[in-house]
């Protein structure tokens, strides 16, 4: 063999060796995987319970990144307040009794102008017939009946109108009733929906009288302000309660046989906070809101929502605290981190 190849021989062998060594050393040194598996489990998680409760910890760098932001509750006082409902009526009915009304109205007073013809030309013919009887007695007779028949139908008109007026009044109470005797504006307004007409329906003994005005809720925390009118002698079979006729001004988003809530202020003033509906989260058909705990840690917490106000929702003061600080920017990053570790423990 030639020197040459015994040198290329030795080159091999010793390559070979290193890679063999290489092989080893890595093996020996390479951390196993159930061991990686075990060290992950073993890392803290971001969501834990502590006396009951799930706590939410995130430091500063990532409540920044999921864009979280914190603020101490407003603190003030509102009366408390009773919850109605307010039903947005269909004005077809009414219309119809004003066209009844009117049509029976300018009946009566085409009757009444003719009584007075009949009665003049009654008591011309009866004064010529009683001069030396210029006049037959014949014709003084049909004069009499002409007018003592305009009378019988004056009083038929009068029962007509008056009948008519009753069935508004029975239907929508007295001051719709003088609307419409009085062709008040009013009733213009209402026809053409500019206003809406609403029964606003309170328990039965909570309300012995209607507030002159009522803030009746719409959709996103907004309200409307309704005028008391009258009592209704309706009966929604819906709502059972007692019934009050307001005015509503028309605004977009309200029709016809829309339900809205209404809040009454009742009773004596109590302190609270409102919480801000930007700190509200819902789940399971329930507001909630996060409390910051600490500077990393966060806690759900549940925010009762009888009381909406513009805004928010008031809640008293056994609920929160005037040290309470909540998340007002980013509470739904929360919600959903809490809710994503859950789903991954039960995997």
């Amino acid at each position: 063999m030639s020197k040459s190849v015994k040198w290329l021989v030795g080159v091999l062998i010793i390559v070979t060796a290193i890679s063999i060594i290489a092989v080893v050393f890595m093996a020996a040194h390479r951390p196993d995987t159930d061991e990686d598996e075990e060290e992950a489990v073993k890392t803290p998680s971001q969501v834990s319970v502590r006396d009951g409760r799930t706590v939410i910890t995130l430091n500063p760098q990532t409540q920044a990144r999921e864009g979280i932001h914190v603020a101490p509750l407003n603190m003030t006082s509102m009366h408390t307040e009773l919850r109605g409902t307010a039903v947005l009526l269909p004005v077809n009915e009414l219309a119809t009794l004003c066209n009844n009304y009117v049509a029976a109205s300018t009946k009566l007073q085409r009757a009444r102008v003719d009584l007075a013809v009949s009665k003049s030309e009654y008591e011309r013919v009866r004064t010529l017939y009683e001069q030396d009887q210029n006049m037959s007695l014949r014709a003084m007779q049909a004069a009499e009946a002409t007018y003592r028949t305009n009378q019988a139908q004056i009083e038929a008109d009068e029962q007509d109108t008056k009948l008519q007026l009753d069935m508004v009044r029975q239907r929508w109470g007295a001051v719709v009733a003088n609307w419409i005797e009085r062709q008040s504006p009013m009733l213009e307004r209402i026809l053409e929906q500019d206003e809406f007409m609403a029964q606003v329906i309170f328990p039965p003994g909570e309300v012995a009288k209607a507030p002159a005005k009522l803030p009746l809720q719409l959709s996103g925390h907004k309200f409307v302000e309704a005028s008391y009118v009258s009592p209704l002698p309706q009966v929604n079979p819906q709502v059972q309660g007692i019934s009050f006729l307001y005015l509503v001004p028309a605004r977009p988003g309200l029709a016809v046989g829309m339900n809205l809530a209404v809040l009454v202020p009742v009773g004596r003033k109590v302190g609270g906070a409102v919480v801000p509906q930007s700190a509200m989260v819902w789940w399971q058909g329930k507001g909630w809101s996060y409390e910051q705990t600490s500077r990393t840690t966060f806690v759900r917490r549940e925010v009762p929502t009888k009381n909406p106000v513009n805004g928010g929702y008031f809640v008293p003061n056994r609920e929160f605290t005037p040290e309470t600080r909540l998340v007002v920017e980013g509470a739904q990053a929360l919600l959903s981190q809490e809710f994503r570790s859950q789903i991954q423990g039960s995997d």
